[in-house]
């Protein structure tokens, strides 16, 4: 309803919180739900009353008529800058209205049936094409249209530049406050005299074609899901589809497939250097400057005094320095271990590290390759205690110091890169070597500074991380010479991917934020990263599980399957994917994280996730169409011809012939016309998220102790409850809201709700095997609902 004039100092406007007229008085403020007693309601007022109104509305409308050209008397034809939309604007009594007052609505009739249809600016609109992306004008009267603006539009947003402000200023001077949100009709209305200060202009609500998102959800489905597929002989997709079709310059020829940069695979070749600097931002965060600072005044031959054995030729022999122990060595092999280590079997581990650490570095004939001495290194590395890690670091840092070979320094950096993406140095050792390594930048050759800086910021993330589990692959330790990271290649669910570059330090947190970053998401808390295998097994990988370390070991489990099966054979395979793991709502203004939102939503219910109707199925496959493929064409249309598959659920496919469903689909896609791709992505979303099972994770659970359910339920945990489904039936048992769950845990093979007041607790036990999955779940939905952390909610419970 827009704000209109009752009489005197009247107006009647809606409360936007519950739909509800109030009345409002624009010089004492004062507001009221029923009708001024001093303000005669319509049609109360005397028949010469009403003789007198219609003398006046007769003598307006004839004023209206000379005037000519969009007016009415004191009113005037304008339109909102803000939002584009014609208003009528009184010039006399300052009042605004959406619709148009009934003298002006004769006057325009007359106006425009005098100028012409295409003289009429309310009967023109503004499109783009989608080939050329030009803009054209189409008349709603005539169908015609044309690249050139109409003149009469020109005249149109002159006038409005002139009038909105004043109106608009107007409004806000005259604001009084609508009632307070929720009050009943009954109850006291405001005092008179409070402060206001804008007058809330209430736009009329928009039909259901070219879904406006002030629309509430409500009224906004019901509107969807009243959608009905017409009789052939009913005004149905025919002539719709035919204007649609009339309304390009282009004409509606071959379909147009809507491109989303957000999630379109880069192109063979495409440069990678902004996804590689969003790499470097993810996972150095911190300048090289200020590791530099935090090992300033350290020195590596510190520690190299206080742990080195410096009795290298045995008690009665003489110390050698520092300087020397620290130093490369040359061809010759050291006889026991640079530190200082107790146990013997651990020093003659230590010169047989040294060996490899030499023969990698080409310090040392051999007739292994560097890679094998590599391997080898780190393969006893990532089984041995701190010290002998430490050992090997120690060897690293003196074969790079004072070599004479360029050739070889650079070789043991390269080893230093790769030992630093397997394991850490220990905390005494760690930031001596950091000092090692900055010392190598500012003192060192440019070739070897680049080594070192690299270096110096793998240390801090490798002692965060820890041991990784695997070898890492050929392709790893190639990339970890080269300072280069791998590029992999992360899925999404409409078959569309993107290839990423990670490195030895890369975690699933890191790649799902880089992913983010990369498509434009916002909202990134809602995506994981996923491991897929080709039995569509799936599981949502750890925020610290490294994503390079996962590839090194899917590379294992191959080999070893096709050891025993074969070379040629088939064998599991496993890829990444990124989508939705919590089902939080994500903003509008995200256009990637919807659209992502969307891709998850449109999977779920053609893989028959989510138990609906066959209308409502049909109905989402008409917004699916109309987000891919826009506005319809007119007939025939042969968009979804053969690719139903693609739209609805295996089961209404094989209950019906094909070409019937696809016929019932157009007939409700043609009725989506002015849907925007956001538009129909949001009313798709809008549409699902009314279910009650929308957004859920499937975990089979038995009960203990509870005769209520069956041996065996479905646990559907979502954002708002959890929910207990019989598999047999899909019927739903029970239904736990969060605002009723105590708390909850999880021990190796149970989950556990509590229920209730905390002095009525009631625990209901779940025996599975996914306890810790289930609480993760809960926990996040919990945490995200609350906005803060749930004390006790990570804890197990046995």
């Amino acid at each position: 309803m827009s704000v209109q004039s009752i009489g005197g100092d009247w107006v009647a406007n809606t409360d936007p919180n519950t739909g509800k007229t109030y009345y409002a008085n624009l010089t004492t403020k004062e507001t009221t739900w029923e009708w001024p007693k001093d303000v005669p309601k319509p049609g109360e007022a005397s028949a010469d009353a009403g003789a007198s109104d219609a003398g006046a509305g007769g003598a307006a409308t004839a004023a209206a008529a000379g005037d000519g050209g969009g007016t009415g008397g004191d009113w005037r034809e304008v339109t909102d800058p803000g939002t584009g939309r014609k208003y009528y604007h009184n010039r006399v009594t300052g009042e605004t209205s959406w619709t148009p007052p009934p003298e002006f609505t004769t006057a325009s009739a007359s106006a425009s049936d005098e100028a012409g249809p295409e003289s009429v600016a309310a009967n023109w609109q503004s499109k783009q094409d989608q080939s050329t992306m030009r803009m054209y004008y189409y008349n709603t009267v005539t169908r015609s249209t044309t690249w050139e603006k109409p003149a009469c539009l020109d005249k149109e947003e002159s006038s409005a530049a002139e009038s909105a402000p004043a109106v608009e200023a107007a409004a806000a001077n005259a604001a009084p406050e609508p009632p307070a949100a929720g009050a009943a009709a009954s109850e006291t209305p405001p005092q008179a005299g409070e402060e206001a200060d804008t007058l809330i202009v209430e736009e009329p609500e928009p039909v259901i074609m070219g879904r406006g998102r002030a629309e509430t959800v409500s009224s906004k489905l019901a509107a969807l899901k009243q959608m009905k597929i017409e009789d052939e002989n009913e005004d149905q997709a025919g002539a719709g589809a035919a204007a649609a079709a009339e309304q390009s310059p282009t004409g509606g020829g071959a379909a147009q497939r809507r491109t989303t940069v957000a999630v379109t695979a880069p192109k063979a070749g495409t440069p990678m250097e902004s996804a590689l600097s969003l790499l470097e931002r993810v996972n150095d965060p911190v300048p090289t400057e200020d590791l530099m600072e935090l090992v300033c005044g350290l020195k590596y031959t510190e520690y190299a005094e206080k742990n080195f054995n410096f009795d290298r030729k045995g008690i009665f022999g003489s110390k050698t320095t520092t300087e020397k122990i620290t130093s490369w060595k040359g061809k010759d092999v050291i006889k026991t271990s640079l530190s200082i280590l107790n146990d013997k079997d651990l020093q003659t581990e230590a010169v047989q590290c040294f060996r490899n650490v030499t023969g990698f570095m080409g310090d040392r004939s051999s007739n292994k390759s560097n890679l094998e001495h590599c391997f080898k290194l780190i393969n006893n590395m990532l089984q041995s205690m701190e010290d002998l890690r430490n050992e090997v670091f120690c060897q690293i840092a003196k074969q790079t110091k004072n070599n004479p070979s360029l050739d070889s320094t650079l070789a043991g950096w390269q080893l230093m890169v790769i030992c630093l993406g397997c394991f850490p140095p220990g905390a005494l050792l760690r930031d001596y070597l950091m000092a090692y390594c900055s010392e190598n930048i500012t003192a060192g050759s440019p070739q070897v500074a680049r080594y070192a800086e690299y270096a110096l910021h793998c240390i801090p993330k490798i002692f965060q991380l820890g041991v990784r589990r695997e070898l890492p692959t050929h392709v790893e330790v190639e990339a970890a010479k080269r300072l280069a990271p791998v590029t992999i290649r992360v899925n999404f669910l409409d078959s569309k991917y993107v290839m990423v570059p990670v490195n030895s330090w890369t975690t699933a947190a890191q790649l799902n934020k880089l992913i983010a970053m990369r498509l434009g998401v916002k909202t990134w808390e809602p995506f994981a990263i996923f491991e897929v295998s080709t039995r569509d097994e799936e599981r949502v990988l750890e925020p610290d599980e490294r994503i390079l370390d996962l590839v090194a070991y899917w590379a294992r489990l191959n080999n070893e399957e096709r050891t025993k099966k074969g070379k040629h054979s088939e064998v599991e395979e496993f890829h990444f994917v990124y989508k939705v793991h919590l089902f939080f709502d994500v903003p509008e203004e995200d256009a990637a994280g919807v659209e992502m939102t969307y891709i998850q939503s449109t999977h779920d219910v053609v893989d028959a996730r989510y138990p609906c109707s066959e209308q409502d199925a049909i109905t989402l496959a008409a917004l699916q169409v109309q987000e891919e493929f826009g506005d319809h064409p007119g007939d025939p249309c042969h968009y979804i011809t053969g690719k139903m598959s693609r739209y609805l659920a295996e089961k209404y496919i094989e209950a019906s012939s094909e070409p019937e469903l696809e016929h019932q689909v157009l007939q409700l896609y043609v009725k989506l016309n002015g849907y925007s791709q956001q538009e129909a992505r949001l009313s798709y979303l809008d549409y699902v998220k009314s279910w009650k099972i929308y957004g859920s994770s499937y975990y089979f659970a038995e009960p203990q102790n509870n005769r209520d359910f069956p041996p065996e339920v479905v646990l559907a945990i979502n954002a708002k409850s959890i929910l207990v489904v019989d598999p047999e039936s899909k019927e739903f048992l029970k239904e736990y809201p969060y605002s009723q769950v105590l708390t909850w845990g999880h021990s190796q093979n149970s989950f556990v709700v509590v229920l209730g007041p905390y002095a009525k607790q009631v625990k209901i036990y779940f025996k599975t095997d996914q306890g810790k999955e289930m609480n993760t779940v809960v926990r996040s939905y919990v945490e995200h609902i609350v906005g803060r952390n749930t004390p006790g909610a990570a804890e197990g419970s046995s």
